[in-house]
């Protein structure tokens, strides 16, 4: 009797056991399932996450980069005016200059030539005073010499009678007896006659008249040697003259052609600048 008990037991607990079975399996799929599914979620969430961290960089990173661009476009059209401003400001400095230059070239220019008429009128007159006062100084040493043969003749002689005919006359006929030069005479008695003309216009224009009367009295050669001083006088105000005149004339052109020098060095630095402004 225990014995049919413990194998009905037995069969019965077999009989349980093989009834539950498959729902543990079922049970043990399920929990396999949600595993996988936990799993498989977490990997979406993992990779949406990736993605969305991705999509915010590249968001960032794309408004940086718009706004990187923005200020680099506006340093650019900055740059862009200011280089074409100055491009602009550097052909008004070229124009300026050229203009500046070429004033400077004709004033130069002008001035060269004032100079050189001034050179040749001074030569010119340097030339006759020499002359005269070398042919002045000749007849006077005449004069004295026949002077000193026929005093009696000679040293009386004046012009106050016969004016400046009566002087010329007798300093002809002296000269002619002395022999001197036809053409050192005539040289003499224009600018005896000369000297005379500008005698009177001292005295027209109410100058002293001192000289004009000194050259009006007494003998020749008080007249000769007064003349001879007088041309000395005229020819050493003539040096004096061309002194300052030369003088003068080199300072303004060391003056301009500094000025042209600076101004030509300006125009290439400024057309450098224009270059490089418009290339850049």
């Amino acid at each position: 009797m225990k014995t049919f008990s413990a194998a009905l037991l037995f069969c019965a607990c077999s009989a349980v056991a093989g009834t539950a079975n498959p729902l543990g399996k079922v049970l043990d799929l399920m929990a396999e399932l949600e595993a996988k599914i936990i799993k498989q979620g977490e990997g979406e969430a993992k990779s949406y996450k990736e993605y969305f961290d991705w999509c915010d960089d590249t968001s960032k990173n794309g408004q940086f980069a718009i706004e990187t661009a923005t200020n680099e476009v506006a340093k650019l059209t900055a740059k862009i005016d200011q280089l074409t401003s100055n491009a602009a400001t550097a052909s008004e400095k070229i124009e300026d200059l050229a203009g500046a230059i070429a004033t400077a070239e004709t004033e130069l220019k002008d001035a060269t030539l004032i100079r050189e008429k001034e050179d040749a009128d001074f030569k010119s007159s340097e030339s006759e005073l020499v002359d005269a006062v070398h042919t002045l100084d000749r007849a006077v040493g005449i004069l004295e010499r026949e002077m000193a043969k026929n005093p009696a003749a000679l040293a009386q002689i004046s012009t106050n009678s016969n004016g400046m005919a009566g002087m010329i006359q007798a300093i002809n006929t002296v000269l002619d007896a002395a022999a001197f030069p036809g053409s050192d005479q005539k040289k003499l008695m224009a600018f005896v006659q000369s000297q005379q003309a500008a005698d009177e216009d001292d005295a027209v224009l109410g100058a002293p008249a001192a000289a004009t009367y000194k050259s009006q009295s007494g003998n020749i050669v008080e007249v000769l040697e007064d003349m001879k001083e007088k041309a000395e006088g005229q020819l050493g105000d003539l040096r004096k003259a061309e002194t300052n005149a030369k003088h003068n004339f080199e300072m303004l052109k060391q003056s301009l052609e500094d000025q042209l020098a600076a101004d030509s060095k300006d125009m290439s630095e400024e057309k450098a600048a224009k270059a490089a402004a418009e290339e850049a």
